[in-house]
């Protein structure tokens, strides 16, 4: 045999013997056969999860955190709650001042001229309240409605406050445009701005003489307004005088400043009633108080306060040498639980604890008279 068969013979895989599969007999030197194995995959890698101890952990620590986040926020809340409560009762606090400034300076105005100079002739029927030195300006103590008022007692006055009233014929004033040929003769206005009507209670006044009277019917006709003033709602149809066009045509009346409960328990209100109808002008206005000042040197300066009780009692001397008004306010938010603890205040001159834990802020001034000290 040659050498290259033995070759082939040799290694030929399908050739081989249980004993060159066991190795023995190999020749020495001779290359192993290649040997298939068959394929294991390898195992899937063992599953990373939590033990229940962490777990624990990781909720504990989640609970803290979000314990924080509603720390922060209910202290956000309440936060807002208080500053926005503040701004209303700031807000209420100076619009009930602002109101009650300005009826208590315009007490007495009638015009060109004083009531210590002119006393008015009143012919509206039904009566309006008086306009006088005595009557402009009025006030009541708590617990008291004044008679001289000339108004029902509303059913809402909260009785432990003050009250005041004060009357005055309106700036807003309109000229005549024709002389009245005599003294029962239809007024000529050259306007109407005011949109007067009919039983409206108006105010005329030359500064020499004046009348209130009640109009009983207006009309407008070729940019000329005609108001009639027949007894059918007056004591009589005639004036004082016959009024020429130097006179002026106003609106009267009056304004009533009271404490008055609301729809909301334990919440009260500042209103204010005139001849028209009565408003809620400012809620949370739990009280009011006030001290009128006299003047009793005749310089136009009050020289003492006092209550309008000790004004009433000096008769005369008393409510016509008022000439300025110490007002005192005390409001109080809607929304209790906004302090954490019953909120001290000083109102009236008197150190309160509050009954609630509401927020409280006492707002005072004193208002001058205008029609008595210019």
């Amino acid at each position: 045999m040659n050498h290259r068969r033995l070759a082939r013979i040799s290694y030929r895989p399908f050739a081989r013997t249980a004993a060159e599969s066991s190795g023995a007999g190999r020749a020495l030197g001779a290359r192993a056969p290649h040997r298939r194995e068959k394929f294991q995959p390898a195992p899937p890698p063992r599953g990373a999860g939590f033990s229940l101890v962490e777990l624990m952990v990781a909720m504990v620590i989640s609970l803290i955190l979000l314990g924080g986040v509603i720390q922060i926020y209910l202290g956000s809340r309440q936060s807002y709650r208080v500053q926005d409560s503040q701004a209303r009762l700031q807000e209420n606090g100076r619009f009930a001042m602002y109101f009650l400034n300005k009826d208590i300076r315009m007490a007495g105005y009638m015009g060109c001229n004083r009531l210590s100079s002119i006393t008015p002739n009143v012919i509206a029927n039904p009566p309006v309240p008086t306009f006088s030195s005595d009557t402009v300006l009025l006030g009541g103590d708590p617990g008291t409605w004044p008679s001289s008022y000339g108004v029902t007692q509303p059913s809402n006055w909260v009785s432990g406050t003050s009250t005041i009233m004060v009357r005055y014929a309106s700036p807003a004033s309109v000229s005549l445009v024709g002389n009245m040929s005599t003294v029962n003769a239809n007024i000529q206005l050259s306007a109407n701005p005011s949109g007067y009507q009919a039983g409206d209670v108006l105010f005329i006044t030359d500064c020499s003489s004046a009348d209130v009277f009640r109009a009983t019917n207006v009309s407008q006709s070729s940019g000329t307004v005609t108001i009639a003033h027949s007894n059918s709602q007056n004591a009589a149809n005639f004036l004082s005088k016959a009024y020429q066009t130097d006179a002026q045509v106003m609106s009267f009346d009056y304004a009533l400043y009271y404490i008055g409960t609301t729809a909301t328990p334990g919440v009260n209100a500042l209103y204010r009633q005139d001849m028209k109808q009565t408003q809620e002008l400012a809620d949370g206005v739990q009280d009011m108080r006030l001290l009128f000042g006299l003047d009793t040197t005749g310089d136009g300066a009050a020289n003492i306060y006092d209550t309008a009780t000790t004004i009433d009692a000096l008769g005369s001397a008393g409510w016509p040498s008022v000439v300025s008004v110490r007002v005192n306010l005390l409001l109080a938010t809607p929304q209790d639980n906004l302090n954490t603890t019953r909120q001290q205040y000083i109102f009236n001159g008197t150190t309160v604890t509050a009954p609630d834990r509401r927020l409280y802020a006492p707002f005072g001034d004193t208002v001058t008279v205008r029609n008595r000290t210019m």
